[in-house]
């Protein structure tokens, strides 16, 4: 069921598993205040539905207009609002992007030790793997 869609990202919801899916978005071209915005929209929706699981594609976006600090801000932004949910697990789909795996890889890092996540965070190379985690209860 589609819960949202705006120019960054479409919120496809599986209502029998309660799984929250989504694209990361191609972020090139888009302001800050634009990325931000569709972050918040996310939450709310995770909020709104009280959603506990979320699949996050990584696979076709594209972040390179976006300097590394300017990545790191984004990702910590999306981390510390999933905070504020009550998310159980987030299954990500990596990109074969290897830099751009060390910077997520880097946050997580950050965010377990800092920020104390509460919720269960693993990456998968093949979606049907991040579903039947998510969906292993």
């Amino acid at each position: 069921m589609l819960l949202h869609k705006d120019g960054l990202i479409e919120l496809n919801y599986e209502v029998a598993n309660d799984i929250l899916s989504m694209d990361w978005p191609d972020l090139t071209g888009f302001t800050m205040p634009e990325i931000s915005y569709s972050i918040r929209k996310l939450i709310d929706t995770l909020r709104h539905y009280d959603i506990k699981y979320l699949l996050v594609n990584s696979q076709q976006s594209n972040v390179s207009e976006l300097t590394r600090a300017e990545y790191q801000r984004v990702l910590m932004e999306f981390v510390q609002q999933l905070m504020n949910t009550r998310l159980q697990k987030l299954a990500r789909i990596s990109t074969f992007d290897i830099s751009r795996e060390n910077v997520v890889d880097g946050i997580a890092e950050v965010a377990l030790i800092q920020l104390g996540i509460q919720f269960e965070f693993r990456n998968f190379q093949y979606m049907e793997a991040a579903l039947d985690w998510l969906r292993d209860k």
